[in-house]
């Protein structure tokens, strides 16, 4: 199992939050570490669709092979603390 631990800060234009290798899905575990709304889902993701992530909340999502999770706060300063692991086939 592959471990890796990454710090995002987000704003008001969706950015890539990672992405599963070709070969396994990935578990992710996310931790809103900010006072900012945040919001995850497909590269087009917006407040108005995305998954919503409150302030200072942890959401677990499973990402499959070479998909990419996007994100977007509602404000400047948005910042996410993503623990990914590495699902073995």
């Amino acid at each position: 199992m592959t471990f890796e631990v990454r710090q995002i800060a987000l704003g008001t234009v969706s950015a890539a939050l990672g992405t599963a290798s070709a070969k396994n899905t990935h578990a992710l575990f996310i931790y809103n570490d900010s006072n900012k709304s945040i919001y995850v889902g497909a590269s087009d993701v917006t407040i108005a669709n995305g998954f919503h992530i409150p302030p200072t909340s942890f959401r677990e999502l499973k990402i499959a092979n070479g998909d990419v999770l996007w994100g977007v706060s509602n404000d400047v300063d948005g910042e996410l603390h993503i623990y990914d692991f590495q699902v073995d086939p």
